[in-house]
């Protein structure tokens, strides 16, 4: 059985870790491990073949698997590719679309259906460029996402408001303004979620790198015959080798040689199950 490690891009809340999730199982890998927060996913699977098809449908679903040995050089990324500058480019439109709302204030030209239906669209051309072909790819996969809910919302309202903006029905039948609130609103919810937990795991390895551990460090003395004796991790180098014992905090990021763990990484990642872990995986400073 292969244990197969991924990094993926596009998840955004639980729910999307979750679909991933399903997704492995139903297309039969065993223990599988999705981190919303880290995007790092791990899967036993028995095919040769399988993770080329496994890459496939988590791609087809809107996320990205990231490959390594890539340079550190990126691609500039593209207009509107954060949550953030999806927000501040739907602010204005919707801003202005509100302010008609706002009593003893009477701006005659945003009553006017064909001048609300302007400003909405840039900000509906967005959300469902985002929320809305994400909710098509997770219905298409059978597995649908909270994208979905986003997308039937804002949708509504839009295209009642479009009707009744042709037929003429007067401004009781426009809601074009709802539709950009729940676009815009959701795209802050988003980046104040993802601020925050960024925030608080880069809060929990300053602190967990901060704590000084005792690791036993393995030796050889002048007749090659193996030795142990206690270290601070904060003098551990590269190329060091260390001996962790059940129970013990790992004392920093590292490579397991031989010998395979439980793992608990809930302090950093969040993930309250064991992950379990062989020669050549990787595990992080601070587990346990």
């Amino acid at each position: 059985m292969e244990k197969i490690n991924w990094k993926v891009e596009g998840m955004h809340c639980a729910n999307c870790a979750l679909t991933i999730n399903k997704f492995l199982q139903n297309k039969g890998a065993k223990n599988v491990s999705v981190n919303a927060i880290d995007g790092d996913i791990s899967f036993e699977v028995v095919e040769q073949n399988k993770p080329a098809e496994l890459a496939k449908g988590i791609e087809s679903m809107g996320y990205k698997i990231k490959e390594e040995g890539l340079a550190k050089t990126e691609k500039k990324k593209p207009f509107l590719a954060n949550h953030l500058q999806r927000f501040l480019f739907c602010l204005p439109f919707t801003a202005v679309l509100m302010l008609h709302m706002i009593p003893g204030l009477h701006i005659h030209f945003l009553s006017n259906p064909w001048v609300q239906l302007a400003l909405t669209l840039p900000v509906f051309f967005v959300g469902m460029n985002f929320f809305g072909r994400s909710a098509v790819k997770s219905l298409r996969n059978g597995i649908p996402n909270m994208n979905v809910l986003i997308t039937v919302g804002a949708l509504a309202a839009f295209v009642y408001s479009l009707v009744g903006a042709i037929m003429g029905l007067g401004d009781d039948y426009l809601f074009f303004e709802t539709a950009a609130t729940i676009i815009t609103l959701v795209f802050l919810g988003e980046y104040l979620e993802h601020a925050s937990i960024e925030s608080t795991q880069r809060s929990l390895k300053d602190l967990v790198k901060s704590q000084k551990v005792m690791a036993n460090m393995i030796a050889f003395d002048d007749k090659y015959q193996e030795i142990l004796f206690p270290v601070e991790n904060t003098q551990l180098k590269v190329g060091d080798l260390v001996q962790i014992n059940t129970g013990e905090q790992v004392p920093a990021d590292c490579k397991i040689l031989w010998g395979e763990a439980q793992v608990n990484e809930a302090l950093l990642t969040g993930e309250s199950t064991p992950l379990f872990k062989k020669a050549k995986d990787f595990i992080i400073g601070g587990s346990i």
